[in-house]
């Protein structure tokens, strides 16, 4: 085994819960909580439904919890099917170390074959920090080149490795199970930024979930692989990043400095891309500030990073998803409505007249100063609104409402956690789920959550 591929292993075996910073853990289970409550309300959109029903026509061993369709599946699928809706909606956790999407398919996979092999609630986040920080790391020696040059969206590309680092941990594998188990999620990783404002986004996610699940499984019965993935000349890197710059160097703060620590998580509190946040802050600071409505707007006009630009590419969104990626529609909405929320991109918002020809007035540009200082974090926005009345208003968000220095309160997070988990779960359920997630390193096994996670089919009205 060689040493870039040597400091994961390492850091997965040699883990202990006691040894974990208490921030490290405070910012996993904020997540997880997070994580769970968009799932169930991604459940009820048809990136969730679409892949449950799948699951339930397909029948499997009823090994762990499908939440909000009411069955069981195997611990695989269920990963699959629960990742796929964690990610639905676009609502679920960043980390600018990955730059994607780390909760959306660790907290799937964990709680799926912890559910299976009877882990405490206690083992289930300790592997989902695990997961977290050798994700986190993976991302930074590759990221941004690796999704912005080379197409990949890490979500899925990178963060089959971290779900298969969480479930390494989780069944308690050895080194050389463990390096074989990354081997073979090295075949099985994928997701391409191309698919973005579709359903597949999200089944990236799902994917890389359920790759997890199955590569540590497959590695614990004595399945083979090269066991030396982030090694030699056929290495991740030089085979998906080919050509592309990376720094191995973050590998080597595994165990010592915490991404949950030092970068933590951005937890949305808007229902779409992350790169729109800053833009939506903005326009809603200006239209408090100055107190114009869309009749008054002429123009509007969007600086970004290359990242962001290359990212939303939908000026003229026809369908919700597809709204999830356009900064024109976005903006639009955001000088017409007070709140940003899952009306916002339902298909009929993103055909309405007055959004659409208000949409055709803004405009989305590379700012050379923001892109020049940009190093990979937060996705800054210049919004400038020009008026009819000649006045031009500008506003600039580097940091967007959700990122750790600007987190949401734990009441805006429990807030957030009802208006999800109500269109799927009943009040009781949800209420018993929250206290679960909320005393997760208590639990004696992580059925006592997922017994409150069903749901079923007769929850509450799609999205």
């Amino acid at each position: 085994m060689s040493k870039n591929t040597q400091y994961c292993v390492d850091f997965i075996l040699n883990s202990r819960f006691e040894n974990l910073p208490r921030k490290a853990i405070d910012v996993a289970k904020a997540a997880m909580f997070d994580c769970v409550g968009v799932a169930l309300a991604g459940a009820r959109h048809g990136g969730g439904s679409i892949p449950a029903e799948w699951a339930r026509g397909a029948g499997g061993a009823p090994q762990s919890t499908v939440w909000g369709q009411g069955f069981r599946t195997s611990a695989h699928d269920a990963a699959l099917v629960n990742g796929t809706a964690a990610h639905a909606l676009d609502y679920d956790d960043v980390t600018w170390g990955l730059i994607g999407h780390p909760s959306a398919s660790l907290v799937p996979a964990s709680v799926a074959l912890g559910e299976l092999i009877g882990a405490s609630g206690r083992d289930v986040l300790h592997a989902y920090i695990v997961g977290f920080e050798v994700m986190a790391k993976l991302g930074r020696t590759t990221q941004p080149k690796h999704s912005l040059d080379g197409g990949w969206h890490a979500t899925g590309s990178i963060g089959a490795f971290g779900t298969t680092a969480a479930c390494c941990k989780l069944l308690a594998l050895n080194g050389e199970q463990t390096a074989r188990a990354l081997g073979i999620a090295y075949s099985m990783t994928s997701g391409n930024v191309s698919n973005f404002g579709t359903m597949c986004k999200p089944m990236h996610a799902g994917l890389a979930a359920r790759n997890g699940v199955q590569a540590a499984m497959w590695a614990k019965a004595g399945f083979t692989s090269s066991p030396h993935p982030f090694d030699g000349s056929r290495s991740f890197h030089e085979v998906y990043s080919r050509g592309l710059p990376a720094d191995m160097t973050p590998l080597e703060e595994l165990g010592r400095l915490y991404e949950l620590v030092a970068r933590g998580v951005v937890i949305k509190p808007y229902p779409c891309g992350v790169a729109l946040h800053p833009a939506i802050d903005a326009v809603h600071a200006l239209r408090k500030q100055h107190g114009f409505v869309a009749s008054d707007v002429e123009r509007v006009e969007a600086g970004v990073t290359r990242y962001t630009y290359d990212k939303l590419s939908y000026p003229m969104p026809e369908t919700g998803l597809e709204a999830k990626f356009s900064m024109p529609y976005t903006i639009a909405r955001a000088i017409m409505d007070d709140s940003i929320g899952f009306d916002t991109f339902s298909d009929s918002c993103a055909k309405d007249a007055v959004a659409r020809e208000l949409t055709r007035r803004v405009s989305m540009y590379v700012h050379d100063g923001i892109e020049s200082t940009w190093k990979g974090g937060s996705r800054p926005v210049h919004v400038r609104v020009h008026l009819r009345d000649g006045r031009i208003l500008e506003r600039q968000v580097d940091i967007s409402k959700g990122n750790p220095e600007v987190a949401l309160t734990p009441a805006e997070l429990e807030v957030k956690f009802d208006d999800c988990a109500r269109l799927s779960l009943n009040a009781t359920a949800m209420s018993a789920a929250k206290r679960a997630l909320e005393t997760l390193e208590t639990l004696p096994t992580i059925a006592d959550l997922t017994a409150y996670l069903a749901g079923g089919r007769s929850s509450n009205s799609p999205i």
